[in-house]
């Protein structure tokens, strides 16, 4: 199997099942999915989270709760640019109800540098992870390849998406993995 193939199953059996929500069909996306909530909930409640006072998040629709609850409780936030490539945008002391769309996260922000940032926590989307931490995104966008950034890397994911092993090589790995069920620390 190629990387090509998983993501396709994987957005075929979201798709299939009705467990997509926007944007829809989840193809080319790290994809929302039914149940995202309360996976973000048990994410929410890791000290890992609770801990993080500067979180590096990607822009996908399903990491939505976790970004907005991170601005409530008074975190800062720091965001790909919408439109430019590795640039980065901090918020900090921001209702989250002003940001309706995160495409507008310019607007709000000031333009960072992630060398030298004091990142506590990243939350990246996913396609498709396994038990043991490995990782396949979308295959282009945020997180980038290069990304190295030296705190826990956390992600959100449907039963359907999470594999015993994945049956290819992993992109990265990640450190938590938040499903509508269980938290997996691999």
């Amino acid at each position: 199997m190629t990387l090509g193939e998983l993501r396709e199953e994987v957005w075929n059996a979201l798709a299939r099942y009705d467990l997509a929500l926007h944007p829809t069909p989840p193809h080319g996306h790290h994809p929302n999915f039914l149940g995202a909530k309360r996976a973000a909930a048990h994410l929410l409640r890791t000290p890992e989270f609770q801990r993080a006072r500067l979180i590096l998040a990607g822009m996908d629709a399903v990491l939505k709760p976790l970004r907005e609850e991170a601005l409530r409780q008074g975190k800062a936030l720091i965001l790909p640019h919408p439109d430019r490539p590795g640039e980065f945008v901090l918020l900090k002391d921001l209702d989250p109800r002003r940001l309706k769309r995160v495409r507008e996260a310019y607007r709000y922000g000031v333009r960072v540098d992630l060398k030298g940032q004091p990142i506590d926590l990243v939350l990246i989307g996913a396609v498709a992870v396994d038990e043991e931490g490995g990782w396949v995104g979308k295959g282009y966008g945020f997180p980038q390849g290069w990304l190295a950034v030296e705190a826990p890397f956390a992600t959100l994911a449907h039963a359907l998406m999470v594999y015993p092993k994945l049956p290819v090589e992993p992109e990265r790995r990640v450190d938590l993995i938040a499903t509508p069920q269980r938290l997996i620390r691999p």
